[in-house]
C-alpha cells in the first residue's frame, strides 16, 4: 500500500522518511539519485513523497510530490547545474550579528534576491543585540524597514527572543546567513531541548559550520530544516537586468528607467540612479548592488555565459 511522507534527512545515499509518526530509512536509488543533467539535488529534506512497505520497517520510495517551493542555488563544483537545498518551505530566516552587521550586509542583500526570486517569504533577524543597541544598528536598517522588509532584533545569548518565537506556527523556515552569527544558538533558544552542537566563534569571527548534513526539525510550533552552513548563494538563471527586480523598494524608481532592461549601471535615463542621487534610496545599498552585479558577472563569465 502507498503512503505519503516527508524526507526529514539525508545522508550519504539514504533518506530518512517521516510518515504517519513513524520514520522510516531507505536507499535512494536510480531516478531519484541521478536526477536531470541540470539538477544536482532530485531529492532534498522537505520534499514530501510517497513510498510503499516492503518488509517491516523498509520502503521503497516511488515519487517526489510536486513541491511548492525550492531554495536553491547554483552549484558551488558544477556552476551550470542547480542545487537545491530545501524543500517546501515558506520563510527564509536572513540571521546576522549585530556586532558585524556592516560586512554582512551584502550577504543579507544576496539572500534577499534569492527569497524574493524563490517565492519565499523573508524575515531578517539580527542576533547579538547584547553586543549593541537599537540605535546603533537603526541606521542600517532603515532601507531595509523601508522595503517593507519584517526585522526581529534579538539576542539568544540573554534569550531576549521579542516576538520572534511566534512567527513560526504551523510554518515550515530555513535559516540562512554566514557562519558565526549565532544560527544554532538562535534555533536552540526558539525550541529547548535541540540541544544542536554550537562551536566556538575563530578570532576573525567566523563560525565553523555546525551542520553537516540537512534535517528537518520541530520547532517553536513549526518546523525548521537545519541546513550546512552557506557563505556563497551563486545565482542560478537570473540575467543581470532581472537582479534589481527583487528590490522591492526599487519599484517606483526602475519605472522611470528609460530601458526596460537596464542594469542601473550606466544606461543614460536611468531612474534608480537618479533616485539615489537624490537621496531617495539608500547610497549604500545601491553601492551593494553594483557589487552583486560585477560579482555576478565574473560568476557568468567564469561559467562561459
Amino acid at each position: 500500500m502507498t503512503q505519503t511522507g516527508t524526507v526529514v534527512r539525508l545522508h550519504g545515499h539514504h533518506a530518512w522518511v517521516l510518515g504517519d509518526g513513524v520514520e522510516y530509512m531507505c536507499p535512494v536509488r536510480g531516478k531519484f539519485k541521478q536526477g536531470k543533467r541540470r539538477e544536482r539535488s532530485p531529492i532534498v529534506v522537505g520534499d514530501r513523497v510517497r513510498f510503499s512497505l516492503i518488509d517491516g520497517n523498509e520502503i521503497m520510495l516511488e515519487e517526489i510530490i510536486e513541491r511548492e517551493t525550492e531554495l536553491y542555488r547554483a552549484h558551488p563544483r558544477f556552476p551550470r547545474q542547480r542545487q537545491v537545498l530545501a524543500a517546501n518551505i515558506e520563510l527564509l530566516v536572513i540571521v546576522a550579528g549585530a556586532d558585524r552587521l556592516d560586512e554582512q550586509l551584502l550577504t543579507v542583500d544576496r539572500l534577499l534576491i534569492s527569497a524574493f526570486s524563490q517565492g519565499l517569504t523573508p524575515l531578517l533577524v539580527i542576533n547579538k543585540l547584547d553586543l549593541s543597541s537599537h540605535a546603533q544598528l537603526e541606521p542600517q536598517l532603515a532601507p531595509y524597514r523601508d522595503a517593507g522588509l519584517d526585522i526581529e532584533l534579538v539576542s539568544a545569548e540573554t534569550g531576549e527572543l521579542g516576538t520572534l518565537t511566534g512567527r513560526f506556527k504551523d510554518r515550515t523556515a530555513v535559516f540562512a546567513g554566514q557562519s558565526g552569527v549565532g544560527k544554532t544558538s538562535l534555533m536552540n533558544a526558539l525550541e529547548p531541548g535541540l540541544e544542536m552542537k554550537v562551536q566556538e566563534v575563530d578570532k576573525v569571527g567566523e563560525g565553523k559550520h555546525t551542520t553537516t548534513h540537512a534535517s528537518l526539525l520541530p520547532m517553536a510550533g513549526g518546523l525548521v530544516i537545519d541546513t550546512p552552513g552557506v557563505r556563497d548563494f551563486g545565482f542560478w538563471n537570473l540575467e543581470l537586468h532581472e537582479i534589481s527586480l527583487y528590490y522591492p523598494d526599487w519599484q517606483q524608481a526602475r519605472e522611470e528607467c528609460r530601458f526596460n532592461t537596464c542594469t542601473h549601471r550606466h544606461e543614460p535615463g536611468c531612474g534608480v540612479k537618479a533616485a539615489t542621487e537624490a537621496g531617495a534610496l539608500d547610497q549604500q545599498r545601491y553601492q551593494r548592488y553594483l557589487t552583486i552585479l560585477r560579482e555576478t558577472w565574473n560568476e557568468q563569465q567564469a561559467k562561459g555565459y
